[in-house]
């Protein structure tokens, strides 16, 4: 995603130099084979797994780090569809991992966008034969007001993060943080188990100028950090 914004935006500056036209991201959301559905009758109908929440965190903090790129995006779906936020069938109604991203990065409304930089071994894989790689760690982080939210995601499968959070310019007077994650990145919530897949609380150590976080594989989580005068 972050590549597709910066081809188009390159694009799009040979005609318009001073960018007053913004890019509208149509769609955006993992779209798997038929088989995970809840009904027959659920059109494009998947299961979201905490997978799917990682691959919805690192879009949106995508987003977040191309304000000045980006005037709008569309996830793909709301509900009973690709990547959809909610699940439901005849009188029954659930929440998905992908509706608990959004409601942690909803605290990025409404704020200024801050720059964040993120330092972590890269993840290496082979994908079609072909040896890849991926963040080892990345997020986004805004301010509003005394508090700085940050959200990251660590998208090591295997491995967690001993994170420590550096405020330049500023002193730290409190944080507290959630995180999103599960011992099985398939985990996912049903009727039955509706909140089998929510955040908890994230502990964190607070020091004058950082934060130190343990971030567990597999994980999304949102750090609000205080400033003190």
């Amino acid at each position: 995603m972050e590549q597709i914004l910066r081809d188009h935006w390159y694009a799009m500056g040979q005609y318009d130099r001073d960018h007053r036209i913004k890019l509208v991201v149509d769609e955006y959301g993992p779209w798997y084979r038929e088989g995970t559905e809840l009904d027959p009758t659920h059109i494009f109908g998947q299961q979201i797994t905490i997978r799917d929440a990682l691959a919805t965190a690192l879009t949106l903090d995508t987003f977040n780090r191309n304000p000045d790129k980006v005037a709008m995006a569309n996830n793909a779906q709301l509900i009973n569809n690709i990547n959809a936020l909610f699940l439901a069938h005849e009188d029954q109604f659930m929440v998905t991992p992908n509706f608990h991203v959004f409601d942690m990065y909803s605290a990025h409304q409404d704020s200024q966008a801050l720059r964040a930089e993120f330092y972590a071994p890269s993840i290496h894989y082979t994908r079609d034969g072909r040896p890849q790689k991926l963040w080892g760690m990345n997020g986004s982080a805004s301010r509003k007001g005394n508090i700085v939210t940050l959200t990251v995601v660590n998208p090591d499968a295997t491995n967690p993060q001993l994170t420590q959070i550096a405020v330049r310019g500023a002193r730290v007077s409190s944080a507290s943080a959630i995180i999103l994650t599960a011992s099985d990145k398939h985990a996912h919530n049903t009727f039955e188990h509706p909140d089998a897949v929510k955040p908890v609380k994230l502990d964190t150590s607070v020091y004058s100028d950082h934060v130190i976080a343990t971030l567990a594989p597999a994980s999304v989580s949102k750090v609000e950090i205080v400033l003190g005068a």
